[in-house]
């Protein structure tokens, strides 16, 4: 995997997880550059922002969440 997917992967990893914490957004925005520190893509609010609202769906429909194109 290339080192871009991967560092968008393991944002989107942290953000699920720290949904399942009942973490809300911007809590999140604000924390997760502190834990990937490393990678630039945890601040990137936009991204943030769409694997924050794909987690929520998944967890309030207990199911995958598939985009449209």
């Amino acid at each position: 995997m290339g080192k871009v997917k991967q560092a968008i992967q393991e944002v989107e990893e942290e953000v699920v997880s720290l949904v399942m914490d009942n973490l809300f957004l911007e809590p999140i925005q604000i924390v997760l550059p502190k834990i990937l520190k490393d990678n630039p893509y945890a601040s990137d609010g936009e991204l943030i922002e769409k694997y924050y609202n794909k987690a929520v769906w998944e967890r309030d429909n207990e199911e995958e969440y598939h985009e449209c194109n």
